[in-house]
């Protein structure tokens, strides 16, 4: 039940800028952006799954972003029962630029939306145990949750796609971390106001902001703490991040309590 946001401008100097929040269950087990796969490649930094040893979100400078979101349909998994994770699927697209279903044969983990951005574009991957198929994101202000990319009908999107959307967007790599909190009455980075970084993703972190006057578990909540038929997801973790050529910057917080927006957060910047 993740939630990814993507501006789209292929003449810009940072081409893509990405704003993602990870759910999963506050009881498994992560490690925030490093590079934790040196096996694979030595500048591959991304989130880690312990569990599993993949990636959340994989990311190089070489090769832009990758970060996998979870949807719900059936999927036919290795014809023995299980499934191979999906943590795979961001660093095979960053270390490999390798594409799920590209050779022709179908996935055999559960379903999922691949969001790949680079500096020639943002495109998604999805599988829904059917088939697979990549949707291009053009120029603009994306939304991917669940279900199809910019899908009105998808949770979170029909609320706040708009909302991102009429915002000015990002157009290069963040000042301050997801999580801050402006200061009412500073200046510079600190300064209160919807883009007092000067950053330009003032705009996104006020979207961001106003939707915590949602419960966490209402289903449009962008920030969540919730138990659904899966089990109890929470948001733990955002990710800001700007994509250019031979660049790929990140600004990381981890949520001191799942589904809480400010708080005495942990900050991670590469």
């Amino acid at each position: 039940m993740c939630t990814v946001v993507v501006r789209v401008d292929p003449g810009a100097a940072w081409p893509v800028t990405v704003l993602a929040l990870r759910d999963e269950s506050p009881d498994r087990p992560w490690d925030p952006p490093a590079a934790w796969w040196p096996d694979r490649d030595p500048d591959v930094r991304g989130v880690r799954d312990r569990q599993a040893g993949g990636a959340w979100l994989a990311a190089s400078d070489r090769n832009g972003l990758a970060v996998v979101l979870n949807r719900w349909e059936e999927t036919p998994g290795d014809g023995e029962g299980t499934w191979t994770t999906r943590g795979t699927l961001p660093l095979d697209a960053v270390v490999d630029d390798a594409a799920p279903g590209a050779d022709g044969s179908l996935p055999t983990s559960r379903a999922f939306n691949l969001v790949r951005a680079t500096a020639a574009g943002a495109e998604v991957v999805t599988w829904d145990g059917a088939s697979v198929r990549t949707t291009v994101l053009g120029p603009g202000v994306h939304m991917v949750t669940h279900g199809d990319p910019d899908d009105p009908g998808a949770a979170r999107v029909g609320r706040w796609l708009d909302a991102f959307r009429a915002a000015p967007a990002p157009t290069g790599p963040p000042a301050r971390d997801p999580g801050d909190e402006p200061v009412a009455g500073g200046a510079g980075p600190d300064a209160a106001g919807p883009d007092a970084a000067g950053d330009g993703w003032g705009g996104w972190f006020d979207v961001l902001e106003r939707s915590t006057v949602l419960p966490a578990d209402d289903p449009d909540a962008i920030l969540r703490d919730t138990v659904e038929p899966e089990g109890h997801f929470a948001t733990l973790s955002i990710v800001a991040a700007a994509v250019g050529q031979g660049r790929t910057v990140l600004r990381h917080t981890r949520l001191a309590d799942p589904g809480v927006l400010h708080g005495p957060d942990v900050h991670h910047h590469t």
